[in-house]
């Protein structure tokens, strides 16, 4: 099928004004935070690691007690975490957050019946261990 001149005008003029209705950047939703929670911390000068996880603790699971070797900061991102120090026990839920300050021995469980997923951010000068476990 051959195409009249008035055709292919007709078309680019559709084709331009359908450009028109595509959405802009600027006109897209932006992101929407769903927690925030600010833990002032201090730290020595020196050379540090930022290192991020998630980690999924299923039902039942446990981090034995154990220490960082820096500042940590966790959002529960599903479930519950219950965190355990001398000091006590407390459960964490989705949507919360909470800090590990270095040398602090502690275990986290999932005592839930679903998955936990935690974020977790560690912030560990360079040649200390990240994670130390504890007897």
């Amino acid at each position: 099928m051959r195409l009249s001149r008035c055709h292919v005008a007709l078309f680019v003029v559709a084709a331009l004004a359908g450009a028109g209705s595509v959405m802009s950047y600027a006109a897209a939703p932006g992101p929407m935070v769903v927690g925030m929670a600010k833990f002032p911390i201090t730290v020595k000068a020196g050379d540090y690691n930022l290192i991020a996880q998630v980690i999924d603790l299923p039902p039942g699971a446990v981090v034995p007690r154990h220490t960082h070797g820096g500042p940590v900061a966790v959002q529960v991102i599903t479930g519950e975490v219950t965190l355990t120090t001398d000091s006590g026990s407390t459960t964490v839920k989705a949507g919360g957050m909470f800090t590990e300050n270095p040398g602090l021995v502690h275990s986290a469980a999932n005592k839930g019946s679903v998955t936990t997923r935690v974020a977790v951010a560690y912030l560990i000068p360079k040649g200390a261990e990240v994670t130390s476990l504890v007897k």
